[in-house]
């Protein structure tokens, strides 16, 4: 299918394109994936948390660890769950009690709002989280979004100041030109 969509170009063409689509990819799931951060860097979908974070033990560090949404708090109770307390730190202790209607939940007798609460992890993905972490990060952003915007800035203005020479270099030929052609008609 690329084929017919590149058609018939050169192998440096080809490469091109073949580099441009994976940039495009590897641009847009940077993207998604810093659009579903929320403040406590845990990535939220319509199901799951999602969380790239050394501090659970269970888990390789490098790992990527999802936490269900759709869970009935209520089941968990006395139960070790993840939660962010004031100071956004990741923290893990005994469910105490879970108020719905309120949106609240109890751990070591402190009350919390209910989107601090992760919950108990599902499962987790290897080496993904160090991916993600590296994809989000500010160098990152840097490399692939800044510098080739910054690129595309300079060749451009590249193009348009040689396009005004070369439009200044013509005005002055067709000057000369039509110098030389009264000068030829005067001299007749």
């Amino acid at each position: 299918m690329l084929y017919l969509i590149i058609g018939e170009y050169d192998m440096k063409k080809k490469l091109f394109i073949g580099l441009l689509i994976v940039y495009i990819i590897i641009v847009l799931i940077a993207t998604k994936a810093l659009l579903d951060k929320n403040e406590n860097n845990v990535f939220v979908t319509k199901n799951y948390y999602y969380l790239c974070s050394e501090k659970i033990k269970e888990y390789d560090k490098s790992s990527l660890v999802r936490f269900d949404r759709k869970v009935d708090y209520e089941k968990m109770v006395e139960e070790e769950v993840y939660y962010f307390d004031d100071s956004k730190e990741l923290r893990t202790g005994k469910l105490q009690s879970y108020d719905k209607e309120n949106a609240t939940f109890n751990v070591d007798d402190v009350s919390y709002k209910l989107e601090r609460l992760l919950g108990k992890p599902s499962k987790a993905y290897q080496f993904i989280g160090s991916v993600i972490n590296v994809m989000t990060s500010r160098v990152f952003y840097l490399i692939f979004f800044i510098v080739p915007i910054i690129a595309l800035f300079v060749y451009e203005i590249n193009l348009f100041v040689k396009y005004l020479y070369r439009n200044e270099s013509k005005k002055d030929n067709d000057e000369k030109r039509k110098d030389r052609k009264d000068k030829e008609k005067k001299d007749k």
